[in-house]
Parts: structure tokens; sequence; C-alpha cells
């Protein structure tokens, strides 16, 4: 069956309201007509089927039928402080992050990053597009929150939120991810986790000083070099499979 999503803002007195963009879609590509049942969620965790109404005045709406199970998202609620890159990197990074069952995002201009906050290649819509089209395409009902773009700095404030913060390092040599996050489920619970992931070139020593000397754990993701579109999506990966979320 057909998915589409509408914000929550969308849904009213029974009925949901079809943007433009979705519904040229339904209407030019995939030509389904009125009474044709489709599924729309709402990016927070709710969808529903929903019966196709004739347009009015070109304005394209459903019937709200009955609310439908979602698949379950991870009770650890992992977000991707991720070094910006150049080219579609950033976009890469959003679709799989999303797919894999990343909570949040935050693109991060770092020391060594080739792209900075002021160019155009950081607006937080196209990214905020790419999650909500992943999210279509692999079944889930939440879209990942893409917050704006902030230097590092900025990125070091966030740290007191969350249980824990992991600072992927390739200069790392004690602590691996795997026994890192061992550690961490025998010592507690958590439910909030951060994992922050360079951009081409890494992070610096001061970076890497500054988030360990604010409480993150340097780890390593073994003897190769990953690609930073690469990194946290191996690290992602592998903390959901250690907290068994990635279990049907």
């Amino acid at each position: 069956m057909h998915r589409f999503f509408a914000r929550p803002d969308q849904f009213q007195n029974g009925k949901v309201f079809i943007d433009s963009v979705e519904a040229r879609h339904i209407k030019k590509v995939l030509r389904l007509k009125a009474g044709t049942i489709i599924r729309v969620f709402d990016g927070l965790g709710h969808e529903y089927e929903v019966q196709l109404a004739p347009s009015e005045g070109g304005t394209m709406w459903g019937q709200v039928m009955a609310p439908v199970d979602t698949i379950r998202e991870p009770k650890l609620k992992v977000t991707l402080a991720q070094g910006l890159g150049k080219g579609d990197k950033n976009d890469l990074v959003v679709q799989k992050a999303t797919e894999i069952g990343v909570q949040a995002i935050i693109p991060v201009a770092c020391k060594r990053s080739i792209v900075k906050l002021s160019t155009k290649t950081t607006k937080e819509e196209r990214l905020r597009r790419v999650a909500k089209e992943a999210a279509k395409q692999c079944g889930r009902a939440v879209v990942p929150s893409v917050e704006p773009a902030c230097s590092f700095n900025d990125l070091l404030r966030y740290f007191p939120k969350y249980d824990a913060v992991l600072f992927l390092w390739e200069k790392e040599r004690v602590q691996d991810l795997k026994h890192t996050l061992q550690k961490i489920r025998q010592q507690s619970s958590p439910t909030r986790l951060l994992v922050l992931v360079g951009p081409e070139g890494g992070f610096t020593d001061t970076e890497a000083s500054q988030a360990t000397e604010r409480g993150a754990q340097a780890v390593s993701l073994g003897p190769r070099i990953l690609r930073t579109e690469t990194a946290g999506l191996v690290a992602l990966s592998a903390i959901l499979y250690e907290f068994d979320e990635l279990t049907t």
C-alpha cells in the first residue's frame, strides 16, 4: 500500500489534507483515483489508512478510516552529531541514518570541515526533506529531527542532555566501540546517546581534548580509516545492535 506524509496540522476533523507535492505524486505519477485506500503518517509516530476523496477546487484530501500499527521505534534515542561533509555526503548520512533508526541529527561545522556554516549546502530544510522521504521509504512513522547546523563549540553545550557521549576518533588506541558499549550497558540503562563523527580529515587534537574534558568517551571503530559518511552509520548500526534494537 502506498505511504504518504502529512504534517499533524494537516489532519482536521477526521480528514487529512494532502500538500501539493504529495498530491502531484498521487495524481500525476501514481494516478490514484478517488476511493483508493492509502496510508498517511504524521512524522510523530502515528499512521492511518485514508480513503482518497474527489478533489475539490484543486485541494486533495482523504477521509481518515482507521489508525494502523506502526513499526517499533528504538527505546535508545541516538543523536548523530555529524561533521559537515562536502557534496551530497550530508544527504547520504541523513538518509541512511533515518533508515537505521536515528532519533536526531545535528550537522556540525568542525575545524577541518570544508563546508562552512555560512554556505547554502548546510540548509536544514533540504536535509529534513531527505529524512522525510527516507522515513516514508523504510516504513517509519517517525521522522528524525534535523537540527540547525552548529559549530563544534556550540555542540559541547549539548553534552549534559545525554546519558553518554561517544567521540569517534581514529587516534584512539585503547577503547573500541564494542567494549565501550558493553561497559555502558552494564553500568547503566541509558535512554539518550550522542555520537560525534568528524568531517573529512577527522577531528583535531584540540577538538578531541575539548570533547573528552567535557565527559565524552573517545572510541575507535577499528584499524581501518572510515570515510565521514561511513563512520557514523557503522557506529549507529553497532549501537542499536548492541542494545537489541535491531530485533523484530
